[in-house]
C-alpha cells in the first residue's frame, strides 16, 4: 500500500480514537448513550480495514471484507436509534425488534455469501485476494442494502435538519445546520463517484461517517451546557451552592437543576422541558422577582419568595450560550420587611393606614382612571376629652371611631380606611357605584352605638367624588372644603 494512504488511514485512526477522549461523557445521559456504541463501531470498522492491507491470510481478507457490511449497516440503525434518543422520541419495541430483524437478515446473508453471492458475485477459495474482491461485481443483496442503508440515513438527515432549523429560527445558531449538511452532502456526493465512477482505497462512508460523529459530538455532546459543566468539574461546585439553580440552553430548555430546586418544587424529569414551563410550575408555590422593589407588600404566608438572578454563560465553540438562574430564598427576609412595612404604614394605637401610607397612594390614585370617592372625617371634642377625662378616653374615642370606619371599609369593594394624624381620619372608596355618602355615614354611626353604649359620637365631613381625573390633591381639598363647610354650619346651628 502507498504510504499517501497509510497517512490518510493514520489520520483517520486519530480521528476515530479522539471520539474516545472523554468515555465517561457518554454515560452522564442515557440520550448519549448510543453515541458510545457508534463510536466502537467506527472504531471496529477502521481496524479492519487496517488488518485486511496487512494480514495476508486468504480466510480473513474474505470474511474480514465481508464483515465490514453488517458493521456499517449496523451502525446506520444504531444512528437512527441514537438521534431518536436525542430528540426525545421514543424508541418503541416495534421500531427495535424491527431493525434487530433486518439487521440479523442482513448479517446472515454476508456471512453466507459463498453459497449464494447476494452480495459480492465472488466465492472463498484459496486465491482470494483483496483486489479480487475489491474488483469483483456486486450482487442484489448489496443494492438492497445500499437502498435500505439511504433510506434510514435520508430519515436520519431529515430529523436533524428539522431540529436544527428551528432551531436556528429560534436562536439564529447556524452552526448544527451547517454541519449536519455539509456532512450529508459531501458524504453522499463522495459515495456515489466511490461506487459509479472511481474506487478510492479507503472507503469514503467510513470517512463521512467519523466527520458526522464529530460533528455531532460538537453539537450535541461539547456544546452541551450540562455536560460542560461537569467537564470542568464545575458540578461540585454548583452541588455545593447555598442557590438554588437552574441552568438553561440556547434554545430556552432546562438542562440541569439544582437538586434542593427539583425538590421543593416536586421537580421530576427534566428532560424536554422549557424554562417557561419550569417557571409556570414554581409560580404555584413562589413569588419569584428579579426586583424587590417590585414585589406586591401584601406577604403571602403560604408563598416562597424567590430573588432571581440571570448569568449568561458564553460556551466555547462558535455562537452558542445558555443562561445560569440563580433562587435566593428570601422568604425569611421579605417576611420582616413585610413587619417593618406594617409597622411604617400602619398607626399603632388605631391600627388604621397611616401618612405614610397615604402618601405613597397618592401615587396609585393619581394614575388611576377609574373613578374614586373620598371622605375626610374630623372627631368633635378630643382635646376637651383628655383635658377633662384623661388622654386614655381620648385614646378610646379615636379608637371607637377607627374600629367603625375600618368596619364600614369591610363593607365596601375597594375601601381604605386611613388615620391622618390626630382626630383627623380618610376613608377612600376606588369603586364609584359604592361610593353613598350617607350611606356610609349611617353605617359609620350604626357601628358607632354598639361600641358606644347607644352613644353617638360627633364629627364633621367633607366628601368628593373624583369623576373628571382630578388630582388626589385638588380631591383632598374640595373634600376639605365641604369638612369645614359642615363646620360652620355647625357651629352657626350652635
Amino acid at each position: 500500500m502507498k504510504d499517501y494512504i497509510w497517512f490518510i488511514y493514520a489520520i483517520l485512526i486519530i480521528f476515530v480514537m479522539f471520539l474516545f477522549l472523554r468515555v465517561d461523557l457518554y454515560f452522564k445521559f442515557k440520550k448519549y448513550r448510543k453515541f458510545l456504541y457508534i463510536n466502537i463501531g467506527l472504531l471496529l470498522w477502521t481496524l479492519m480495514i487496517g488488518l485486511r492491507f496487512v494480514v495476508s491470510n486468504n480466510i480473513f481478507t474474505y470474511y474480514a471484507s465481508l464483515s465490514i457490511y453488517p458493521i456499517v449497516f449496523g451502525l446506520v440503525i444504531l444512528l437512527v436509534l441514537a438521534i431518536r434518543d436525542y430528540l426525545v422520541i421514543k424508541n418503541g419495541i416495534w421500531l427495535k425488534t424491527s431493525l434487530l430483524i433486518m439487521w440479523v437478515i442482513n448479517a446472515v446473508t454476508v456471512l453466507t455469501n459463498t453459497t449464494h453471492q447476494l452480495i459480492i458475485k465472488l466465492s472463498y477459495d484459496q486465491n482470494v485476494t483483496l483486489r479480487m474482491f475489491n474488483d469483483a461485481d456486486v450482487g442484489f443483496g448489496f443494492f438492497i442494502h445500499t437502498i435500505i442503508s439511504y433510506i434510514l440515513l435520508a430519515y436520519v438527515f431529515f430529523k436533524l435538519s428539522r431540529y436544527f432549523l428551528n432551531q436556528f429560527r429560534n436562536s439564529r445558531d447556524f452552526v448544527p445546520l451547517l454541519l449536519i449538511s455539509l456532512c450529508f452532502i459531501s458524504g453522499l456526493a463522495v459515495n456515489l463517484i466511490h461506487l459509479f465512477v472511481y474506487e478510492f482505497n479507503i472507503d469514503p462512508t467510513l470517512i463521512i461517517f467519523v466527520m458526522f460523529m464529530g460533528s455531532l459530538s460538537i453539537i450535541s455532546i461539547i456544546r452541551d451546557l450540562n455536560l460542560i459543566s461537569q467537564l470542568n468539574n464545575n458540578q461540585f461546585i454548583l452541588d455545593h451552592y447555598r442557590e438554588m439553580y437552574l441552568i438553561v440552553d440556547i434554545n430556552g430548555m432546562v438542562v440541569n437543576a439544582s437538586d434542593e430546586l427539583k425538590t421543593k418544587f416536586d421537580l421530576g424529569d427534566l428532560s424536554n422541558i422549557s424554562f417557561d414551563e419550569i417557571t409556570q410550575m414554581m409560580h404555584q408555590k413562589a413569588i419569584i422577582y428579579s426586583d424587590s422593589i417590585k414585589v406586591d407588600q401584601t406577604f403571602q404566608k403560604d408563598k416562597i419568595y424567590l430573588h432571581m438572578k440571570e448569568e449568561r454563560i458564553n460556551l466555547p465553540l462558535f455562537k452558542y450560550s445558555g443562561k445560569l438562574f440563580l433562587y435566593y430564598d428570601e422568604t425569611e427576609h421579605q417576611h420582616l420587611l413585610n413587619e417593618l412595612n406594617d409597622v411604617y404604614y400602619h398607626d399603632l394605637m388605631t391600627d388604621l393606614y397611616n401618612r405614610n401610607f397615604f402618601e405613597d397612594y397618592k401615587e396609585i390614585l393619581n394614575n388611576s382612571k377609574e373613578p374614586y370617592g373620598v371622605i375626610i372625617f374630623d372627631l368633635d371634642g378630643l382635646k376637651r376629652t383628655n383635658d377633662s377625662h384623661g388622654h386614655e378616653a381620648g385614646d378610646q374615642l379615636l379608637i371607637c371611631f377607627a374600629n367603625s370606619l375600618k368596619e364600614v371599609a369591610k363593607t365596601l369593594q375597594k375601601a381604605t380606611a386611613i388615620r391622618l394624624g390626630g382626630d383627623e381620619f380618610l376613608l377612600i372608596v376606588e369603586n364609584q357605584i359604592m361610593f353613598d355618602k350617607n350611606k356610609i355615614i349611617e353605617d359609620i354611626n350604626t357601628f358607632i352605638k354598639e361600641q358606644n353604649n347607644n352613644h353617638c359620637m360627633g364629627y364633621s365631613y367633607g366628601a368628593h367624588l373624583n369623576a373628571d381625573e382630578q388630582t388626589i390633591a385638588k380631591v383632598l381639598r374640595l373634600a376639605d372644603d365641604a369638612l369645614y363647610e359642615m363646620k360652620k354650619q355647625r357651629k352657626d346651628r350652635s
